[in-house]
């Protein structure tokens, strides 16, 4: 009883969070995606027990998805003691997306406090409350998961961004480590790991340059990383030549935040005095995201003040001329 009653408060945890507006964050986000697919090459495809779809690319469509939801909503009316159909009804409703984890959290716990054994479980509710914000929920499913498949690379580079963003600098810095030492060339991994070493007050200028060495592309975001340190060291005039190197030369643009770099470099030349440069980057950012109101905003601006000041510099100039006439 006591177990059905934390399943269920746990629930109206995740409701609550929901309705409350908070989600993953956008950066948080686009990393959370670059993980998933950076990681389908390192992690074993042939789980201990049945199918086990991670990615997009290995969910069922839309329609197929839908007849086996149906087949599985009629197996629970008649026996709502299905284990393995609850199961297979969460694992569905998570491959629908976020409009489907508060079902598929869900099934997933009414099938774990039945008496559901099966390692997915903790791979599936990680995943999603994540999703939802609830990091610490997240954080508990993933070491679950990873007491029983510690080398599985994609979940550990998924607990170790987690332990980053929640703050736990040390943690994440010990699981970037650790990955560092099995997979010595991995890109984002040497990224994270620099990142976790600066935010944990470590030298992390020796990862930088083992990631330069791995060429050019690694070369470039290891610009970025290095630019994003400047940055949030407000040394503003390091930051910029960096983040316009990696603008200019980076060859998989899908791997880094444009939107964040171009934010990052508009706002350096501000605090610079460089609004030429500002304006720049500006509209580099409304070319990916044009429904970027505040990027619009500060454009708009931008703009006006530079056209004041070119009025300005243009009447200052007709009044030398006619001042110089008169003196004729």
């Amino acid at each position: 009883m006591k177990v059905r009653y934390e399943a269920g408060e746990l629930l109206r945890r995740v409701l609550k969070k929901i309705l409350s507006g908070y989600g993953v964050p956008a950066a948080l986000s686009v990393v959370f995606i670059s993980i998933i697919v950076y990681a389908v090459s390192f992690r074993n495809s042939n789980p201990a027990s049945g199918f086990f779809p991670r990615a997009q690319a290995e969910f069922l469509e839309a329609r197929g998805l839908e007849r086996k939801l149906s087949g599985l909503k009629e197996r629970l009316r008649n026996n709502s003691n299905d284990i393995q159909a609850l199961f297979e009804s969460g694992l569905l409703k998570f491959q629908k997306g976020p409009a489907g984890y508060i079902a598929a959290i869900s099934d997933l716990e009414t099938a774990r406090t039945k008496g559901l054994s099966d390692i997915r479980t903790f791979y599936y509710l990680g995943r999603m409350y994540q999703a939802v914000g609830l990091y610490d929920f997240a954080l508990q499913e993933y070491e679950r998961f990873l007491n029983n498949r510690p080398d599985d690379f994609e979940v550990r580079m998924l607990m170790a961004k987690l332990l980053f963003a929640a703050g736990k600098y040390p943690q994440a810095v010990r699981e970037y480590d650790n990955l560092n030492g099995r997979y010595p060339e991995n890109v984002l991994v040497l990224e994270n790991l620099a990142l976790s070493r600066f935010k944990n007050a470590q030298d992390w200028r020796p990862v930088l340059d083992a990631l330069r060495k791995l060429g050019l592309e690694a070369a470039f975001r290891a610009d970025y990383v290095q630019a994003q340190i400047a940055y949030e060291n407000k040394d503003y005039a390091s930051a910029v030549p960096l983040l316009n190197r990696t603008a200019l030369n980076l060859k998989s643009p899908e791997l880094i935040d444009r939107v964040e770099l171009y934010r990052m470099l508009s706002d350096s030349c501000i605090k610079l005095k460089s609004d030429a440069g500002a304006m720049v980057a500006l509209n580099e950012l409304l070319k990916i995201n044009p429904a970027n109101d505040e990027a619009r905003s500060l454009l708009a601006r931008l703009t006006r003040a530079q056209s004041k000041e070119a009025r300005k510099a243009q009447k200052s100039r007709s009044t030398k001329a006619q001042s110089g006439k008169g003196a004729k």
